[in-house]
């Protein structure tokens, strides 16, 4: 990503409520928002066009948000990446520069997560 270009974002979570949410507070967070309800269903978005910032649910339907953190990461080691939870995984499950967003994650904490998150993508 270069300095001119804009953040993509993919957010993942299962629950439709959720990433309504999310989609509202990011509404005027400046790149490209994508949604899915499954890791499955994110990693073909990924085929299609690999977002800059991942913010996944850990519980999701057939793979958990680590899996699909580490899929995504295999294929672009830079992206940055924010596993939303209830609870935080243990240190050694986690893979390296991950943000922790525990649920339920105070609006300005997940909104101040993607400015940064988009900031440190275009240096």
């Amino acid at each position: 990503m270069t300095a001119d270009s804009t953040p993509s974002y993919l957010i993942v979570d299962e629950d439709p409520l959720q990433l309504s949410a999310l989609r509202r507070l990011f509404r005027d967070v400046p790149g490209t928002k994508r949604s899915a309800t499954s890791a499955e269903e994110a990693l073909a978005m990924a085929e299609q066009e690999m977002p800059s910032v991942l913010i996944a649910a850990y519980i999701l339907p057939g793979m958990d948000g680590l899996t699909l953190i580490s899929l995504l990461r295999a294929k672009t080691p830079d992206l940055v990446c924010g596993l939303h939870t209830t609870s935080s995984p243990s240190r050694d499950m986690l893979p390296p520069d991950v943000t922790i967003l525990l649920k339920p994650c105070p609006p300005e904490r997940m909104r101040a997560f993607a400015l940064s998150a988009a900031a440190v993508r275009s240096k």
